[in-house]
């Protein structure tokens, strides 16, 4: 029997349903051109695609500035243990920067994003595209004199990557990040000193 119970009732299970709906899901940028270009220095080959008004790399920076106070691969435990320099993730992750390297390792053409480029990819989503091949490559740390641990952390699970732009907020020298972790869909802003960490590097025209 239909009376006002029943349709107090119905509407509250049509407000749970609609409270149910995917509220995270987005509409995300397709790439309107995409190629590859070839780093010189190395011949590399990096592919790129078109999204948020410019073009980005979709694998991470992985020229060798042959110097690991710039420029580092992410290091397993296994090797660390042995005390051993490993190349085993830098054909899939790249190579880890801090700052000044990451700013060095840029190829002619290209640049580092900016905070305002990063902040446009993310208001057209093209970062959830998938072309644009999001790694977690976590990051490197020299700040490991008080514990055991490698300074390498997070690979698998967060992905970290400058921008060009500082933190003027900010008392002395800080840049401006992104970070995301793994199965979210947000990109999220951070600043840090330039040398503290060492994070991947995606390349812009």
């Amino acid at each position: 029997m239909w009376n006002k119970a029943t349709s107090y009732i119905l509407l509250l299970c049509v407000a749970f349903l609609a409270g149910c709906s995917d509220d995270d899901s987005v509409s995300v940028e397709q790439p309107s051109a995409q190629g590859t270009f070839v780093d010189a220095r190395d011949g590399k080959e990096y592919h790129y695609i078109h999204v948020g008004g410019l073009d980005w790399s979709v694998e991470n920076l992985a020229y060798d500035l042959g110097n690991q106070d710039l420029a580092r691969v992410y290091q397993s435990e296994e090797a660390h243990d042995k005390g051993i320099y490993s190349l085993d993730y830098l054909d899939k992750y790249g190579m880890l920067y801090t700052y000044d390297g990451a700013v060095q390792a840029v190829p002619d053409g290209w640049r580092l994003p900016t905070d305002a480029d990063w902040a446009a990819l993310e208001a057209s989503h093209g970062y959830l595209n998938e072309a644009f091949s999001l790694l977690y490559g976590g990051y490197y740390t020299k700040n490991t004199a008080a514990t055991a641990y490698n300074g390498s952390r997070f690979m698998g699970t967060w992905a970290y990557f400058w921008t060009a732009t500082s933190d003027d907020a900010k008392t002395g020298e800080y840049y401006f990040a992104r970070k995301k972790f793994y199965g979210t869909q947000h990109l999220e802003r951070l600043s840090i000193e330039p040398t503290a960490y060492f994070l991947n590097v995606r390349f812009v025209r």
